[in-house]
């Protein structure tokens, strides 16, 4: 057998190494940066299997072309289950989901030969598309996890065997707010984080205890574990809130080791329990959805007793002023010299560490224009004496603060801060600007007084094209899910040079926002865009920091 291979991928080389052995095939690797050299390779070679990796720069429609009805197997390498889906219903025989193992990649290697062997090809194709598509509506891609109606057999077993089932139904708040703010990639991953820790969490505390976990359904981000616990009824109620408690705290830990504390703070998980006991009077399967549906009551109760306690907790920050504020720099693209810093909220209470929670809760307790008053005044007041003179303060306000009077007076100097001119009012949308010629009335009457305005997460919800024709913003924040792998994404690219041409015909400036890599600064640099904020450059830091930086 002979594979040509355009791989760049060294797991994927050695993988392709020591398959190459065991199928005692000759493999020709051809090269990615030569125009033409797939054409070329293919007529010399004549291969009976080609593997090439997903955006690797080869053109797959021209592979493919070259092999129509050569009996050639066309087999791609994905990166990430969505590159997966693409190959699906393309015209490639087979794929595989890298890192691989040399077993698997001879499997795959067969199964695309297979594809192309024979009249009937075109059908077996279809069938292995339904075969996916049934496998996917099985199991959640992502955590791995079964989903109910695949698992439901093994909980009857369960309930049969022992006359009862623990169910504990684990339910996570504001990971949408994770998606919002950071992107899909993101919460894939805080959710990879939480299945791992689930799995963790019984294989250490739980090693003997026979339990499964799945998800309701595919793709969703709750998850509900099957367990049995032998003992007496009132010792398992116990056992069973210590499990719940210890089950929280470890998926908490394990999140925020992994991704931090600031996006910790914003998982709220809960944790509900029902105990099942057989009854052959009734059908076992609705004795586990009554038991689920249960759970998932118990939890969203937890969730309601907590947001009471988080309201109760706000009201005492604001109060005692237990806030504290981290300042992120925002550097010149091309020097990456500071140009300012905006301001950061966090609360000193464990449960309102994060902005979002923050203000989620102050809106429910509609303590909006007090937590904004705190957060400002502390804000102006910690920088006032680090900051240098010709450096800006990047301030979030949100649209709602304009109706506050005490916002509309706004003074810095009160708070030491000597000019208005250096002070960034950031519109952060978390509702949407409903009355446009009222609110650019409040613009301009902070404009005469000296202050600049900034669109926040432009290209994400509310802050669109709209907003930014109807402010006229002095500075653009590209939301971070334009910039992330901007290096890899020709239309991020062109919209963000866009973006650029269009700010600098209107005197404004664009700020990119979540550089994380060394390729992303890189290629913003390239477009132009003017001024950067990540975690590639600086962290989030206390102003005590900030001090030492700028002595530095």
């Amino acid at each position: 057998m002979r594979i040509l291979a355009c791989i760049s991928d060294p797991e994927l080389r050695d993988a392709l190494d020591t398959a190459a052995e065991r199928l005692r095939a000759i493999t020709v690797e051809i090269s990615r940066r030569e125009k033409g050299t797939e054409r070329d390779t293919i007529r010399e070679v004549r291969p009976d299997v080609i593997i090439v990796e997903m955006n690797s720069g080869v053109d797959l429609s021209q592979v493919r072309a070259e092999t129509v009805g050569s009996k050639i197997a066309l087999l791609i390498a994905c990166k990430n289950t969505d590159d997966c889906d693409r190959t699906i219903t393309s015209t490639v025989d087979d794929w595989i989901l890298l890192p691989t193992s040399p077993e698997e990649l001879v499997l795959r290697i067969a199964n695309a030969r297979d594809q192309v062997r024979g009249d009937d090809a075109p059908r077996r194709r279809e069938e292995r598309i339904e075969l996916i598509r049934y496998r996917e509506l099985l199991y959640d891609r992502l955590t791995g996890f079964p989903t109910l109606p695949l698992i439901i057999q093994h909980a009857r077993e369960l309930i049969t065997a022992h006359g009862e089932l623990t169910v504990l139904y684990v339910n996570f708040v504001w990971y949408s707010r994770i998606e919002e703010i950071y992107g899909w990639q993101r919460l894939d991953d805080v959710l990879e984080t939480t299945a791992d820790a689930v799995r963790d969490f019984y294989r250490r505390e739980h090693p003997t205890t026979e339990n499964l976990m799945l998800v309701s359904h595919a793709a969703d981000d709750d998850f509900i574990l099957f367990t049995h616990l032998p003992t007496m009824p009132e010792v398992a109620e116990r056992q069973l809130r210590t499990l719940a408690t210890d089950l929280e705290k470890f998926l908490r830990q394990e999140i925020a080791e992994r991704h931090g504390k600031e996006v910790a703070g914003m998982c709220g998980i809960y944790v509900g329990t029902a105990t099942v006991f057989r009854n052959p009077k009734i059908r076992t399967e609705r004795l586990i959805y009554r038991g689920i549906r249960e759970a998932a009551a118990k939890a969203r109760g937890v969730l309601a007793w907590e947001q009471t306690q988080k309201i109760s907790d706000l009201e005492a920050t604001i109060r005692e002023g237990a806030v504290y504020m981290e300042y992120h720099p925002i550097v010149v693209t091309s020097n990456e010299e500071i140009y300012g810093f905006e301001a950061l909220a966090r609360g000193e209470r464990e449960g309102l560490r994060s902005p979002e929670v923050l203000f989620e809760v102050a809106a429910e307790a509609n303590l909006l224009w007090e937590l904004s008053r705190l957060l400002r005044t502390r804000a102006i007041e910690e920088i006032s004496t680090a900051i240098r003179e010709d450096q800006f303060l990047f301030l979030n306000v949100d649209p709602h603060d304009f109706d506050d009077p005490l916002f509309r007076e706004l003074d810095p100097a009160q708070f030491g801060f000597d000019d208005p001119r250096y002070i960034v009012l950031e519109i952060t949308e978390r509702t949407a600007i409903k009355d446009y010629p009222r609110f650019q009335e409040h613009l301009a009457r902070f404009r005469d007084r000296g202050f600049r305005f900034a669109v926040d997460d432009a290209g994400s919800g509310y802050a669109g094209l709209g907003s930014i024709a109807n402010l006229a913003p002095d500075y653009i924040k590209l939301d971070i899910s334009l910039i992330s792998n901007i290096d890899s994404n020709f239309l991020k690219q062109n919209l963000v040079e866009t973006m650029v041409d269009f700010a600098e015909t209107h005197g404004a400036q664009v700020v990119a926002e979540g550089v994380e890599r060394r390729e992303e600064y890189e290629t913003i640099r390239e477009i132009g865009v003017h001024l950067s904020q990540g975690f590639y450059f600086h962290r989030p830091k206390p102003v005590s920091e900030i001090e030492d930086q700028l002595a530095a």
